[in-house]
Formats: C-alpha cells, sequence, structure tokens
C-alpha cells in the first residue's frame, strides 16, 4: 500500500531546527546549489501539475485556488502561504522558536519565484487527451519527488510547509508522518472548501491531487539511496 513519505529518524522532527543553529555548515557552497536545484525541479513539478489539468499537489492546491480568487500569481500567494507557516510555527513552539527559523520565508520566496518562472516556460502546454495529462501528472510527481530528496540531501534549510508540519509533531509529540498527512488532507480540504464557495466549482482538485499525495512519498522512499553520492559530511 502506497503511503507518504516519512523523514528517517536521523533527520527527525528536530532535525530542521538544530541545523538553522549552525550558520556555516561544511561543503556550504555545493549545499546550496543542491538545495537550488531541488527547490528548480519542485517548482517545475508544481507546474506540470498545473499543466496536467488533474489536480496540484497538496501544498499547492491551496495558492493555486487562490489563484483565481485574487489577482495574484501562484508563487506570490505560495510566498504568502509561507509566510504564514512560519507565524504558525511561532505560535505553537512559543520560546523554542528561532528568529533563525525566519530563513525559510527566504526560501519560500525562491520558490515562489521558481514557480512563477516555471508557469511561464510551461504555458505553452494545453493538454486535451486524458492519457497524456495522467502522464504528464505522473512525470510531475517523479520530479517533485527528485526536487524533494535533493532538498533534503542539502541539509541546510527546508520549506516551511514542512517546518509547521515538524512544528505540530514537536509541540503534540506525534510522528511527524502522521502529521504531514494530516496537514496536506487538510490544505486539499480547505482548497476546495474555498474553491466550491467562492468560485463554485472545483478548481485544482482532481485525482492528480489524490496520486500525488501518496505515489511522491513512495517515490522519494525508492529513489532516495540511489542519491547517496549526496550524503555531506
Amino acid at each position: 500500500m502506497l503511503s507518504p513519505y516519512r523523514p528517517p529518524r536521523s533527520e527527525g522532527i528536530h532535525y530542521l531546527f538544530a541545523r538553522l543553529s549552525n550558520p556555516m555548515p561544511k561543503h556550504f557552497l555545493l549545499r546550496l546549489l543542491t538545495l537550488f536545484c531541488g527547490l528548480s525541479l519542485l517548482s517545475f513539478g508544481v507546474a506540470l501539475s498545473i499543466r496536467s489539468n488533474l489536480g496540484t499537489s497538496p501544498i499547492s492546491s491551496v495558492p493555486y485556488v487562490f489563484s483565481y480568487i485574487f489577482p495574484l500569481s501562484v508563487g506570490v500567494l505560495t510566498i504568502i502561504l509561507h509566510a504564514i507557516f512560519i507565524l504558525i510555527q511561532m505560535a505553537i513552539l512559543g520560546k523554542q522558536f528561532q528568529m533563525i527559523q525566519w530563513l525559510q520565508l527566504v526560501v519560500g520566496i525562491v520558490f515562489g519565484v521558481f514557480i512563477d518562472v516555471a508557469l511561464w516556460l510551461t504555458q505553452s502546454i494545453d493538454i486535451q487527451q486524458y492519457v497524456y495529462q495522467m502522464s504528464v501528472s505522473l512525470i510531475s510527481c517523479v520530479i517533485t519527488a527528485v526536487g524533494v530528496i535533493l532538498q533534503v540531501k542539502a541539509r541546510l534549510i527546508y520549506l516551511a510547509g514542512e517546518g509547521v508540519y515538524q512544528a505540530f509533531a514537536i509541540r503534540f509529540n506525534k510522528n511527524y508522518g502522521s502529521v504531514k498527512t494530516y496537514g496536506d488532507v487538510i490544505l486539499v480540504a480547505f482548497a476546495a472548501t474555498s474553491s466550491y464557495l467562492v468560485l463554485h466549482q472545483l478548481i485544482g482538485i482532481r485525482e492528480g491531487t489524490i496520486i500525488s499525495a501518496f505515489l511522491i512519498g513512495t517515490l522519494i522512499r525508492t529513489m532516495m539511496p540511489k542519491f547517496s553520492f549526496l550524503d555531506f559530511k
């Protein structure tokens, strides 16, 4: 049975916050390059999932729906969502929250810009046949999985979406994987509800959304060992 990706315990729920307190880890430039490559692939994964017309990934469902409600791009709304995620982390963690964790917003800004660039580069893609739509949706899952792997391998800082899930896991002593699963469900439900109430139709929530929620995690677990050459010491 397919299940969402769960980070290994060696990169446990405290890992993100511990790493942020180390301002200059070894191989910093190479790690930074790996992170940027990961964000680039993640953004193209988001763009392709949108172009497939079969539904976006859970983390992008809210920005995509709200891009139809407000005159803002998916990238800009992604940045705003990251800022909200960081504020939620502050509320959850209280004194455990470190100001350096605002660096997640910098990564979120880069990610948002990359998404808008990727959407601009793929604007000519207009797929009507279902089999091709599904193919693009599956390709977007593979690209997204590789992007997540590179982000994890960089071991610098995660996106605020992952950070808020880790904050909930720390505060309430819950398993990260379970928190992420429930969090993704809440995001999709919020996006679907907002779409139906405001637009009177479902936008960006289809079978591709469900597929990506489970397939990406499986792909990450399968492909992660192939990227052992990026295990920075």
